[in-house]
């Protein structure tokens, strides 16, 4: 999971606190994005990346304000102001995404991807494209899924370097139940803890450990609170940017088009940040003090042996057996691709 070199990047700010939404004075239209990450996260950057195209490419006809560290709310707040309105834009994990349409929850299974490009090519095929469209049965919009990166476990009492070495231990997830089945079937105890919280959890000792992607455990600066970090990479956690499905379809349609590829270019974007500036992460992180190890392909197949399967089948009695194993085809269909002339 963890490849690619460390890369310089660009570290821009644009914060603009208490505008109204909407048509401004002059003809403008203003649009807030909630994010959940600091300006430094490569998710924000890749938003500062679209609000930078959007804004030149409209003349300043359309302008955005981007708001980092869930200024505005918490991931599944800030999802429920975008449905009913109140704001216009916001980006989270899956997990929070799966409370307003259940059937993001197929995402949530572990292991469902071999490495970072191949993720990336099936949620930009047709199988990403059909999940966003599901979206507007709740009345948002997918624009792109920027990066959060494979989730991995950090804790305060041993390395994982096996499925015996989750026993007993109390993680903090995501409040989402495919994450916390994850983690009861692994033989730990999952305690779910908004994003907004997780460090003072951690600092407090609500849990033992957590599990987060690497640019989120460097973020958060939580090799202050946690000492052990095993890269397990059981999820890959992209972060839908949504928006009000009635506010943008209220939009000029040239100004949808100009946002849409704007979204797409700072989606990208922020997948190379990330790609790129991860291995220089991790040795901070161990410069800093914290214990990293990587577990071998027989410690990942016996997680996985234990894992997968259980999560698959509740995603299937939840959503139905057709609409998981199309799903998983989808998947297939993109590694024949990957795979075809080569073989």
């Amino acid at each position: 999971m963890r490849i690619g070199k460390a890369a310089s990047c660009l570290f821009c700010a644009a914060l603009v606190l208490g505008l109204a939404a909407g048509a401004a004075p002059g003809g403008q239209i203003e649009a807030r994005v909630s994010a959940c990450n600091s300006l430094d996260h490569p998710q924000t950057l890749g938003l500062l990346l679209m609000k930078e195209y959007v804004e030149r490419k409209t003349d300043g006809a359309v302008v955005i304000h981007i708001f980092p560290n869930s200024q505005l709310a918490a991931e599944v707040e800030s999802l429920e102001q975008v449905q009913m309105g109140t704001l216009e834009m916001a980006t989270a994990s899956i997990g929070p995404v799966v409370t307003f349409q259940e059937k993001f929850a197929v995402l949530d299974i572990p292991f469902l991807f071999n490495d970072y490009p191949e993720a990336w090519a099936v949620l930009d095929s047709k199988v990403g494209s059909d999940l966003f469209d599901t979206l507007q049965e709740v009345g948002m919009y997918g624009l792109g899924w920027y990066e959060n990166g494979y989730r991995h476990a950090t804790n305060n009492i041993r390395p994982i370097k096996t499925l015996e070495d989750f026993k007993g231990l109390k993680i903090r997830t995501m409040q989402a139940p495919m994450h916390m089945l994850n983690f009861r079937e692994l033989g730990a105890n999952p305690t779910p803890v908004p994003f907004s919280e997780l460090y003072m959890a951690m600092a407090q000792k609500i849990a033992d450990g957590q599990e987060n992607p690497i640019a989120n455990i460097w973020d958060l600066k939580l090799v202050e609170v946690q000492k052990y970090t095993s890269l397990t990479g059981h999820i890959y956690d992209a972060m839908p940017l949504v928006a009000n499905l009635k506010w943008f379809k209220g939009l000029p349609v040239e100004y949808q088009n100009v946002i849409e590829t704007g979204a797409l270019l700072g989606q990208n974007y922020s997948r190379f940040i990330n790609f790129d500036r991860e291995e220089l992460m991790i040795a901070k992180l161990r410069q800093a003090g914290m214990e990293i190890n990587d577990l071998s392909p027989a410690a990942k197949d016996a997680i996985k042996a234990v894992s997968q399967p259980a999560v698959a089948n509740e995603a299937k009695r939840i959503l139905g057996n057709d609409y998981v194993n199309d799903f998983l085809a989808g998947i297939e269909k993109v590694r024949a691709d990957i795979r075809k002339s080569v073989e």
